[in-house]
């Protein structure tokens, strides 16, 4: 997707530490607090990362931020795609990426004499999809279920996992499957974060506020690490299907393998799942299915009269200010 322009030049010979990254990012996170609105915790830890990875990609390749090019920079974003175990490197994660390497480097660029580095801002012009990425204008209105939909989607999967059913008949592959769209649907997963959970990922505790069954979902790079409350519904077909995979002797630590070896489930295999659930459950003629759960999950959740905005992103692990696109929804 991000075709350099620019020829590769000689780095210079001094690579610049991690820590000197590190020092640079609080320094200018310091610097905007002082001319302009902050970053809030959240949105300064999710940036700080951002941040971070790409010092030490700078490390490895030998790359020096004072003479950063566009081939460089497009080799950057390169690396983010398939990150382990898996990342999706979607146009806007890309846009604000860039964006905020663009920033960072020209605060330190008049900090050390360097000049402003054009190269974030000459690669997003090279490219349609970014430079357009984060336009609201460029952001549909996010699908969701109807709630007549949404009814019939956990009604299938409740009834696939009741007491006098636990999913008997069924393969684990499709017992896997089902569990992964109750949890995106009853808790919000992105697909990746879904990938990404281990079976001790699943926490049943008494906490009061979050609810006895929570999921405790790594950072992704571009959402910080967080912890999501499981519905109800959901619980039993999670803990079926703990049963069914000590049952068929699942090894590794993903929650949700593709093989009973323990591989990671992949990103196209893992989306197709999603489809197949869907049509069993006669829910047909729905696009990027994995995402419309958790935009369900979204909508529902702020319709709810007690639940604030506030609370469904922490759920979710987002800024609140992404929570518009969602209250759009509903009115």
């Amino acid at each position: 997707m991000y075709t350099p322009y620019a020829k590769t030049r000689q780095s210079p010979i001094k690579i610049l530490s991690l820590p000197t990254f590190a020092q640079v990012f609080d320094d200018w996170v310091v610097l905007r607090r002082s001319t302009s609105r902050g970053l809030s915790d959240q949105t300064g830890s999710v940036q700080r990362a951002m941040w971070m990875a790409f010092g030490a990609w700078c490390g490895r390749v030998g790359v020096h931020p004072a003479g950063l090019t566009v081939a460089e920079l497009a080799a950057f974003l390169d690396s983010r795609e398939g990150a382990v175990p898996a990342s999706e490197l979607t146009p806007r994660y890309a846009w604000r990426l860039l964006t905020l390497v663009d920033r960072v480097l020209r605060y330190w660029g008049a900090q050390e004499g360097w000049g402003r580095s054009l190269a974030a801002m000459e690669l997003l012009a090279s490219d349609f999809e970014l430079q357009y990425a984060n336009r609201e204008s460029q952001d549909p209105r996010p699908e969701v279920l109807s709630p007549q939909q949404d009814q019939t989607l956990m009604a299938f999967l409740v009834a696939s996992f009741g007491p006098a059913v636990a999913g008997a008949g069924l393969r684990w592959q499709d017992v896997r499957n089902r569990t992964g769209v109750a949890l995106q649907r009853g808790a919000g997963l992105t697909p990746l974060e879904l990938r990404l959970l281990q079976v001790s990922s699943v926490c049943v505790d008494a906490d009061p506020v979050r609810g006895a069954w929570k999921v405790r979902v790594p950072a992704t790079g571009s959402v910080q690490a967080h912890e999501a409350p499981v519905a109800k519904w959901a619980r039993p077909i999670v803990a079926v299907w703990l049963q069914r995979r000590a049952d068929e002797l699942v090894q590794g630590d993903w929650l949700l393998p593709s093989t009973r070896t323990g591989k990671p489930w992949g990103k196209t295999s893992q989306f197709d799942s999603v489809a197949e659930v869907l049509e069993a459950a006669d829910l047909m003629g729905f696009k990027g299915g994995s995402y419309l759960l958790r935009n369900t999950f979204a909508v529902r959740q702020l319709a709810r009269p007690k639940v604030t905005p506030e609370t469904v992103a922490d759920w979710m692990g987002i800024d609140v200010r992404e929570m518009t696109r969602y209250l759009g929804v509903l009115v």
